[in-house]
């Protein structure tokens, strides 16, 4: 889905011209994730091409900020209220058992938390007892005190977003829910922030997350697909996070 037809035409058409096995696969819907209008049409449009089928999985892709230099307020509704309002508009459409929900988020979501104040992180942290209503009022009192700062926005959004993923996971136990980290990748957001990776590249932890075996939801994978925690900074190279703690996250 895009907000913009023509780049996603654009991209569709790129697609199938690198593998022609996919045209008549992929279809583009026009959607705008800060709009709620504009994604409860998108889902009445998906249910529509559906019919009697259900929806596997929900990729939560969008993202604001960095380089993109907008306000902080923008980023939040972005990268937290965003995937809430397609959630909320889309998991009625999926499988009852079996689908999957991928949050994308990034490495600096795991660098805020270790940074937030102990009760912040008792909140944001609790995959057994975190609200929507929680992690609402962590956000907006977070920006009410930083409202010039995009780039703690950036970080804050991407903290909030793995509890939203741990809340989906506590309220729909058929379904696996993740967050992950696609790595820095070379983007408009991350222009000049010398990022290096392709595009294709960030797409590892998506695609194990997506249909790979997965051993608990609501976890955070780092760009490699493996586990990572969700409250410290996991490289490539570091070895899988084993929550020795059982704190479920």
């Amino acid at each position: 889905m895009t907000r913009s037809p023509e780049r996603g035409a654009e991209a569709l058409a790129s697609i199938i011209a690198e593998a022609p096995a996919c045209e008549g696969k992929i279809e583009v819907i026009k959607m705008d994730v800060q709009q709620e209008d504009s994604v409860k049409q998108a889902a009445q449009e998906v249910q529509e091409k559906l019919g009697a089928e259900k929806l596997f999985a929900i990729v939560n892709n969008a993202g604001a900020g960095l380089a993109h230099g907008i306000e902080a307020k923008q980023v939040v509704d972005t990268n937290v209220y965003g995937p809430k309002r397609v959630c909320d508009a889309f998991v009625p459409l999926m499988v009852e058992s079996g689908g999957r929900i991928v949050n994308v988020g990034s490495g600096i979501g795991p660098g805020w938390m270790s940074r937030a104040a102990p009760g912040v992180r008792a909140v944001l942290c609790n995959p057994s007892g975190v609200t929507w209503e929680q992690i609402d009022q962590v956000v907006q009192a977070d920006i009410a005190e930083k409202p010039s700062d995009a780039m703690n926005a950036y970080g804050i959004s991407k903290a909030a977003l793995m509890s939203i993923t741990m809340l989906l996971a506590r309220t729909l136990p058929g379904t696996l829910c993740s967050t992950i980290s696609p790595g820095f990748i070379a983007t408009e957001m991350t222009k000049g922030f010398n990022a290096k990776l392709t595009p294709e590249q960030g797409t590892v932890s998506i695609r194990h997350c997506l249909f790979g075996a997965l051993e608990g939801s609501g976890w955070m994978y780092g760009s490699d697909g493996k586990r990572s925690p969700i409250d410290a900074s996991r490289e490539p190279s570091d070895p899988v996070y084993t929550d020795p703690t059982g704190r479920g996250w």
